[in-house]
């Protein structure tokens, strides 16, 4: 894709130059990204990509820390191979997330940005698609080339540039390691160290047809668990109390919560109930995801939720004597983004250095979240699709377009510094416009 100059000043000139000059160096960078496993948690990738990170953040200025994760619930964890329910849950690393911070301090009224992106894939770090390989039409495939390694490279570089150039920004960099599977355990930490800034930018790829993504649905986790009484199918079946016959209806009168014309999305995916057949099931459990439009929505959901088992426990216990019982347990952790007028604003001054590059920037709406809900909810207005295009995401064909890695890096830095130049909200901006 061609990038247009004519609208860009000479020093957003020298940056559209300094970047192009890297177009064979950033695809061989995103190869070395891709070649470093990072999904499923696994820690030797997420320490190797967190540790090549962290040399390049600190080799342009910024101080580095690590923040410790929290520990997930056991219930969480998704396990169908036991029917055991008092099992122990399945040990996990705890991964901590990496916060680089480049501060000016020169006593100008500096806009403070949030940047994020995430470590973590959701590839098999033991499976057969391991490296990025490069297709005819520009595309290259690899698991999390887009999603987004991607993302995570054309950051770097725009702030790398922009350091080159003699351009200070203020600045924070967050590196969540598990963003795939809900950011559980760096949420605390990032909506800690979030707090305060001015802008949030995460770098998760661009919808397909460049879109910027100014409104996303919260989401939350459930599991819910029966507990029944085992007997054999043939000798004593009447004394049996069914933890499957329980979690099924459970499972229908959940999922006729969900409206999703007034945004109220209820999916249950797996679930577990028994061993044989010949035996009835003593315990079983479902986990879902649900997906909100607001904070009402939520609070409504999550309260839905746990009055159908409530009321299901009433039924099943006034029709027989000591019937399956139910238990609800919930997480509904990523907040709604909503499109306030701050994030509009910021939404279209993203939009205007897009269209001076001679690219399009339409914005949407979508269901998904990602680290951007998390950000919105510490108090920063954010947008949250500034990384590369491409396809495939979550898929075994996941392939970026390579010239996005150029294109987006230009796009990135100059919307740091026209921020910055122009200021944001309450901060008025430095006026500096180097030439």
């Amino acid at each position: 894709m061609t990038i247009d100059l004519d609208r860009l000043d000479d020093f957003e000139r020298r940056i559209a130059s300094a970047v192009q000059t890297r177009d064979s160096r950033m695809r061989q960078e995103l190869a070395e990204f891709v070649g470093i496993p990072t999904g499923f948690n696994h820690t030797p990738g997420l320490d190797a990509l967190r540790a090549l990170l962290a040399t390049r953040l600190e080799a342009v200025g910024a101080t580095l820390e690590t923040m410790p994760g929290r520990p997930r619930p056991g219930w969480i964890k998704i396990r169908t191979g036991s029917d055991d329910p008092n099992a122990a849950a399945i040990a996990e690393d705890v991964p901590p997330m990496l916060v680089a911070r480049h501060a000016v301090g020169d006593g100008r009224d500096a806009v403070r940005f949030m940047i994020c992106g995430h470590l973590d894939t959701v590839h098999d770090p033991h499976g057969p698609f391991q490296v990025l390989s490069e297709d005819v039409g520009g595309m290259a495939h690899g698991p999390g080339a887009m999603d987004m390694k991607g993302g995570l490279l054309v950051a770097i570089t725009a702030l790398e540039i922009l350091e080159e150039l003699g351009r200070p920004l203020d600045w924070t960099m967050a590196l969540v390691p598990d963003e795939e599977t809900g950011t559980y355990f760096s949420e605390q930490a990032l909506l800690e160290v979030a707090a305060g800034h001015d802008v949030g930018l995460v770098l998760e790829p661009a919808l397909p047809d460049g879109s910027l993504v100014v409104e996303r649905m919260g989401s939350g986790a459930f599991m819910i668990e029966a507990h029944g009484r085992a007997t054999h199918v043939g000798r004593a079946f009447a004394e049996g109390r069914s933890a499957v016959l329980a979690i099924a209806r459970a499972i229908i009168e959940i999922s006729a919560l969900a409206d999703a014309d007034a945004g109220r999305i209820v999916n249950i995916g797996p679930m577990h109930g028994g061993q044989v057949t010949n035996a009835v099931a003593h315990h079983a459990r479902c986990w879902g995801n649900v997906r909100y439009r607001d904070e009402a929505t939520r609070q409504d959901l999550e309260r839905s939720i746990r009055e159908v088992v409530e009321d299901l426990n009433k039924q099943m216990g006034a029709e027989s004597e000591d019937p399956p019982r139910l238990v609800a347990h919930t997480a509904f952790i990523r907040a709604a983004k909503p499109s306030t007028p701050e994030v509009i604003a910021l939404a279209e001054t993203a939009r205007k250095a897009s269209e001076d590059l001679g690219h399009p920037m339409p914005f949407a709406a979508t269901g998904g979240v990602c680290d951007g809900n998390v950000i919105q909810q510490a108090g920063v207005p954010t947008i949250d699709t500034l990384g590369v295009r491409g396809g495939g995401m979550h898929r075994p064909d996941e392939h970026v377009q390579l010239d996005s890695l150029v294109e987006r890096a230009i796009l990135f830095a100059i919307l740091l510094h026209r921020l910055d130049r122009d200021g944001f909200g309450g901060r008025s901006g430095s006026g500096r416009s180097i030439s």
